[in-house]
């Protein structure tokens, strides 16, 4: 019996796969209801179909976009597709879709169970609480996808040095048309933000998610982005939530019997703070381990890690840049064949499918990544 800790995409997606393959797991949730408090802007590229049929979780698409509007000070940046390349979720009926999938496929899902510790033996031996009452539960593995602040990470020694941004975002009603309904619009000044950026999520025609991220007071950015960018429009809706910068860190035990995925391994974009995609790539890696026997799942999500660091670096870059320069890059980026190859090969999960293609069509901004 697999314990699976967390009930998010990833670690749905694990108790959904195991199922289908005929090996006994459970998911064990603190949350008495999936995916509350909502934490997440919820936009998720297409390259989710390659993981899951679309129709798992069609009723909580809200928009699809094909296209993005990047500013910095004057200067600013568009791109179409032409046809969508992102869909925009309601994330508490997402997790609440992927988790259904699981159930039905035979996953037990526990809800309202706290995980406390676990202690290996011949088999693991996982405590868990449930309001005055504890329960000790066996295991033959152990799943962390228990988001950032993982506590199964904390047990198992394989929390490591970890840094997070803070999100922040509030739902506005439009008073008037502001953006394109099928355009992300993302604002990199760093009077928005520290060391990430600022964006509109549109839902509807009417509606937008618009928010930030940043190192330190996130609530002041956003007061200041909203008043000067947004303060005739009516705030219907807050949320906020922490993101992991994606680091190298250990994502099993040694006795490879404990794993962590999704968030609580830090697997994260550093370009977006997008996680769902390489979360739900980290679970089939997993299966696999398990499958052959191997238990090698560090070794299986090379490919994953790499991609992590690419996004990474690409955001110390980005970081390392005052507004003058951003908007140098975004007149450089202005060029009829890059965005020739953006929409054809463009990608918000995989900039490897597209990055080179985009330097050799324009050498000039080699000098914005060296």
């Amino acid at each position: 019996m697999i314990s699976i800790i967390g009930a998010g995409p990833a670690g749905s997606y694990l108790g959904y796969l195991l199922s289908k393959n005929n090996i006994p797991c459970r998911i064990i949730e603190q949350k008495r209801e999936i995916g509350i408090p909502e934490q997440c802007t919820g936009l998720i590229s297409r390259n989710l179909e390659e993981l899951i049929p679309i129709s798992w979780v069609k009723k909580s698409i809200q928009n699809s976009v094909n296209g993005a509007v990047i500013s910095c000070g004057k200067s600013s940046f568009e791109i179409s597709a032409g046809q969508p390349k992102a869909y925009v979720f309601d994330r508490t009926l997402f997790d609440q879709a992927v988790a259904e999938r699981a159930d039905k496929a035979g996953c037990r899902i526990m809800l309202g169970k706290k995980y406390i510790s676990h202690k290996a033996g011949d088999n693991i031996n996982v405590k868990l609480s449930s309001g005055n009452s504890e329960k000790i539960m066996q295991a033959s593995s152990l799943v962390g996808a228990d988001g950032p602040h993982s506590s199964v990470a904390r047990q198992s020694g394989l929390y490591g040095k970890r840094i997070f941004w803070t999100g922040t975002q509030v739902i506005l009603r439009t008073k008037k048309p502001f953006f394109e309904k099928d355009r992300v619009y993302v604002f990199l000044d760093r009077r928005y933000s520290d060391g990430f950026f600022a964006w509109t999520v549109p839902l509807d025609e009417d509606h937008a998610k618009v928010g930030l991220a940043s190192y330190t007071n996130p609530a002041g950015y956003l007061r200041r982005l909203l008043k000067e960018k947004f303060h005739d429009h009516e705030v219907k809706d807050r949320s906020a939530g922490i993101i992991p910068v994606y680091r190298k860190i250990p994502v099993q035990n040694k006795a490879k019997n404990t794993f962590l995925i999704g968030d609580a391994a830090m697997q994260v974009k550093a370009t977006s703070g997008g996680g769902v995609v390489n979360g739900m790539l980290a679970a089939k890696e997993l299966l696999k381990a398990i499958k052959s026997g191997d238990m090698d799942y560090e070794k299986r999500i090379g490919f994953i890690r790499r991609n992590l660091w690419l996004h990474l670096r690409l955001r110390k870059k980005l970081n390392s840049m005052d507004d003058n320069m951003k908007e140098s890059l975004l007149r450089t980026l202005n060029d009829s064949d890059v965005k020739k190859v953006l929409r054809k090969k463009g990608d918000m999960d995989f900039p490897k499918r597209f990055i080179f293609d985009v330097l050799l069509a324009k050498p000039g901004l080699l000098r914005f990544i060296l």
